[in-house]
């Protein structure tokens, strides 16, 4: 048994809620309180793995999580993705006997146009991806990710907002717009001293995300904007500080949920039906998530896809969690 090193689990405390009311049994692992069976009435179970449920195939479930794969995917089924490749480490390269190698990454990266993403294949939550615009941040990106992956993907920015998208069965269960990490001046902290005071209130309203003030991410874009970390900025004045929006990288969310558009709704459910996904949590960048679909760009699918996102807000929308998860107990239960 290996314990997780993030703060104490929730899903525990959740399904002590909720479980009973659906009269159903449920086992944890004592030590860690990571891992479970849940058994129904109706004699059914499931386990769980902190908050992953086994809703989904596991070939679909593998599929999605190489972004590589879910992107060919997607394109083949009529889907608009973004522009994408994937390139090897020297020693993927020399095996598969193929070109597509690091400085091939770069030539890909020039015939896109700077500035690109650089991102792991296979990794979550936003890790590892950058945004590039110069030839030695490629190669830095490139040889971090190689350093632990043999596979690295070189894509390019799409307009729009990010959205996901949690469809259940065929039906959307959840829809947000995901911000990324970003500081809003007060015309006398300082950037860090912004990025402190979030983390503070981090802590104080239970949120587990912990800020890293050295991640080089962070130095890059505020230098792109020609800041630093001791820049202190005009009352007002917005600045983001990662191109990424995950919650686990100090992102916040938009609920949409009761104002997305049927359309939006439509495309989101349809491309889980495609994927053989009964759960599956589906990024987008599109305009306005509550307008009538129009263009917008499908930037991956996440096969396991975290309901907690309210929990980003604090403890006093358990209640809203707390429905989520009843509705994947009762689809378990329900069965295939």
């Amino acid at each position: 048994m290996k314990p997780s090193t993030r703060a104490a689990p929730f899903m525990p405390a959740v399904l002590a809620r909720i479980a009973p009311r659906l009269g159903a049994e449920v086992w944890l692992e004592p030590e860690f309180r990571e891992v479970g069976r849940i058994r129904f009435p109706n004699g059914r179970q499931t386990f769980f793995w902190h908050n992953k449920f086994n809703l989904n195939s596991v070939s679909s479930a593998k599929i999605v999580q190489d972004k590589g794969y879910a992107g060919f995917f997607l394109q083949q089924l009529g889907f608009r993705v973004p522009r994408t490749q994937s390139f090897f480490n020297h020693e993927m390269s020399r095996r598969l006997a193929s070109p597509r190698d690091l400085e091939a990454g770069f030539r890909f990266a020039l015939e896109l146009g700077l500035p690109v993403f650089v991102k792991p294949c296979r990794r979550s939550q936003g890790s590892g991806i950058r945004l590039v615009g110069s030839r030695d941040a490629y190669e830095h990106a490139a040889r971090a990710i190689f350093a632990r992956d043999s596979m690295l993907l070189v894509q390019e920015p799409c307009p729009g907002r990010d959205y996901r998208v949690v469809v259940l069965d065929r039906e959307v269960i959840s829809a947000y717009e995901r911000v990324p990490l970003h500081v809003i001046g007060d015309g006398a902290a300082s950037v860090r001293a912004l990025l402190l005071e979030m983390q503070a209130e981090f802590d104080r309203s239970g949120r587990d995300t912990e800020l890293a003030l050295d991640d080089p991410r962070i130095a890059a874009s505020l230098a792109r904007q020609n800041l630093g970390f001791d820049s202190v900025l005009p009352e007002g004045a917005r600045v983001t500080l990662l191109e990424v929006a995950n919650l686990s990288c100090g992102g916040s969310t938009i609920d949409v949920t009761a104002s997305i558009h049927p359309t939006v709704a439509a495309l989101a459910v349809r491309i889980a039906a495609e994927l053989d996904l009964r759960l599956a949590g589906v990024d987008i960048m599109l305009a306005d998530a509550t307008q009538s679909l129009d263009d917008y760009f499908v930037l991956e699918v996440n096969s396991a896809p975290g309901l907690d996102h309210y929990a980003s807000s604090g403890p006093e929308h358990e209640a809203a969690i707390d429905a989520l998860y009843e509705k994947v107990l009762i689809a378990i239960a329900r069965g295939p």
